[in-house]
This record gives C-alpha cells, structure tokens and sequence, in this order.
C-alpha cells in the first residue's frame, strides 16, 4: 500500500517553500501582484502545462458562477485559470499541504482567493455533503489513486445530478508496463494505471454516462520532445517544473515519452455526466 507520506515526499522533494521562493525571487515575481499568467511555467504542476489544462476546459461545460470541484488540485494553477476563464467558483483539494499553503497564497498574489479556495483533502474520501458541486474536474491525479472506484464514487456523490465530471491521465497501454521513474512516480508500487476500457467500466458502474474519451497520445509526445529539447539545449528557465520535480524531471519526462511511444501508456482525457 502506497504510504501517503512518501507520495507527498515524492511529488514536493524537500524544503519546496524555498525553492519556489527563490526562483521568484530571481524571476522579478516576489512582493507584488500577478498576473495568472505569470505562473504559468510553474503552477500547471503537470505534462504539457497549460497546454493541457486549455484542452480540458474546451471539453468542460462549465457556466458563469457555477462551484466546481478540482480533485488534486496541486498548486491550483487550473483552478485560477478555470475561474478566471469561465467566472465561477472553484474548491481545490489536494493532499499535498504544502501545495495548498503555496496555492493559497498564489490565490491572494493574483487577486484570486474570492473565486478559489484550496484546501487539503483526500480524493478517495471528499469532505463535502452530497450533490455539493455543479461540476468537476482532476489533471494527472488518478494515476497514484490505488482505489479508483472508491475515487470515482466520491466524485459522483458530490456532484450534482445532470453535471460533469472530467480528468486527464496516463492509461495502461496494450504493451506492458512503463518505463520507471516516471513524473508521477519513481517506481511501480507509486503507480497504478488502469487501462481507457477498464477505467470506462468503472466509471459507467459507479453511474456515470455519455462517457467521451480523446487519445492525447500524439500530443503529449510532442510535449514531452518540446521540453526534453529546450533542456539540451541548455536554455535557461527560471521557472518551470523543474523547480519543483528536481533534477531528475528530464529523464522521468523522457521515460514517459518512450513508454507512450512503446504503447505501453496511452494518455487520454475523460469527460461524463451523472
């Protein structure tokens, strides 16, 4: 069973207050107010970035002050883009702290905290009353969930009947098991990737319907090759993932290139109704 610490120790990779502060220090971005647009290399904690998070929200029929949950909501760099894109309200969990006492202040950095609120939570057992939300959403997050049906079904409580429930991620492909360490996880016991058949049974078990699903394979290959490329050619970024995954984000981003490549993960994005 997958230890929450490590998970946590994982994804965060030390004093990651520090780190974030020093490399806005040197980007000009401390001690005033931004933009959402401003941490953007930083706050879209996931393959592809913003790119993918403007992908999902064009699959997402979300409405004017409509409250929608992000399950997993890192730093809440989507959650900011989400609200500030469509006008709602958005509740971000993640079970990270240290994302959420970062996302927050973020949230007061670019006049965002009316709009979304973070807080800690686990996916697997919401702290919401039944049919809460108008919508929800969650980006890389259902490959470290163990239990997914149990994650399915607090999503589907929470929502209300007639909304959407929509989340990207690295399914098992036709070729075997990937290739370790990953940027969701270092080894297989931090993994647990169901196939796109597999996850459509659980999802249409626990009452979800009309089940669309895009393969975003070709996409995040040309993603991945993108930023593997900028970082041999030793172009200097301040901000990026980098500062937060560590050193070792090239060659995990380069092993998830190769196992997509390999067909032995297929990324794709999911959007149902209840």
């Amino acid at each position: 069973m997958i230890n929450r610490s490590d998970l946590e120790n994982f994804w965060t990779r030390g004093d990651i207050h520090t780190r974030i502060h020093k490399a806005m220090s040197e980007a000009g971005l401390n001690d005033r107010k931004l933009k959402i647009e401003d941490l953007f290399p930083i706050d879209q904690y996931h393959a592809r970035g913003i790119a993918a998070t403007v992908d999902l929200g064009k699959r997402m029929p979300i409405s004017e002050n409509q409250r929608i949950i992000d399950i997993g909501c890192g730093l809440g760099g989507p959650a900011r883009y989400f609200a500030k894109q469509f006008k709602c309200f958005i509740t971000g969990i993640d079970i990270t702290p240290s994302f959420i006492e970062i996302g927050n202040k973020f949230n007061k950095l670019t006049s965002m905290s009316k709009q979304v609120s973070l807080q800690t939570g686990n996916g697997e057992t919401l702290d919401f009353e039944d049919e809460t939300f108008d919508g929800g959403y969650s980006q890389h997050v259902t490959m470290n969930i163990k239990n997914r049906k149990d994650f399915f079904l607090e999503a589907y409580r929470v929502l209300k009947k007639g909304t959407f429930f929509a989340f990207s991620e690295h399914g098992l492909g036709p070729e075997g098991n990937p290739i370790f360490p990953l940027p969701w996880a270092g080894t297989a016991e931090m993994s647990f990737l169901f196939s796109p058949k597999s996850t459509i049974a659980l999802l249409e078990e626990v009452g979800f319907y009309d089940i669309q699903i895009i393969d975003t394979s070709e996409k995040y290959i040309s993603g991945y090759e993108k930023m593997i490329n900028t970082k041999s050619k030793n172009e200097k970024h301040i901000l990026g993932i980098h500062v937060i995954g560590g050193a070792t984000m090239k060659q995990r981003s380069i092993n998830s290139m190769k196992s997509i490549k390999e067909k032995r993960t297929l990324p794709f994005e999911i959007v149902c109704k209840k």
